[in-house]
């Protein structure tokens, strides 16, 4: 395996975290939920949720705090989906990858006094050539699916944007594009 790999399942397993606190760049579950290197995905609440990769004490997840910033310090989860880095492999041929950042401020009349700023980010993997069937066609088709980069060691949530394959022999040759969900 990569650096840089996507796992996923159409039904992630559920489990249990109990009561977290958040500090830095950190999760801390009251119960242990996973393996060392596993990603999890933390509903906080209907409005916020993180993606945290598991560390040697796998109690302790790893977050990108610059993609997931509404974290609270103390909460409990309505839900903890685990991805198993052994079994739940979709796609490892990703040599780079790069965040796109999309910023929409909305103003109040002609004094441009803004009170909404909305941020999406969308992760773009390398271009390269890729099997579309029984490699790209189950990385895009999974529910869930989360993104890692074992060198930074952070996770992130990512649904397939929508583009058109043309194929030869089943190889194609683009970059993929992937909505980071932020809560």
């Amino acid at each position: 395996m990569g650096n840089f790999n996507f796992y996923g399942a159409n039904l992630p397993a559920s489990s249990n975290a109990g009561a977290c606190t958040f500090s830095g760049t950190t999760i801390v579950t009251t119960n242990v939920i996973s393996n060392s290197g596993d990603v999890v995905y933390f509903k906080i609440s209907e409005r916020v949720g993180a993606v945290g990769v598991a560390q040697d004490d796998p109690r302790q997840y790893n977050v990108d705090t610059d993609i997931y910033s509404n974290i609270p310090s103390s909460f409990t989860p309505l839900d903890a989906n685990k991805f198993d880095v052994p079994n739940d492999l979709l796609h490892s041929n990703v040599n780079s990858y790069r965040i796109e950042t999309s910023v929409e401020v909305s103003t109040y009349s002609e004094s441009y006094r803004p009170y909404n700023t909305s941020v999406d980010y969308k992760l773009i993997v390398d271009n390269a050539k890729r099997d579309f069937f029984n490699d790209v066609k189950t990385l895009i088709t999974t529910s869930y699916i989360v993104f890692k980069d074992s060198c930074k060691d952070v996770g992130y949530l990512v649904s397939f944007s929508d583009d058109t394959f043309v194929t030869l022999n089943n190889k194609f040759k683009s970059s993929l594009e992937f909505n980071i969900a932020t809560r």
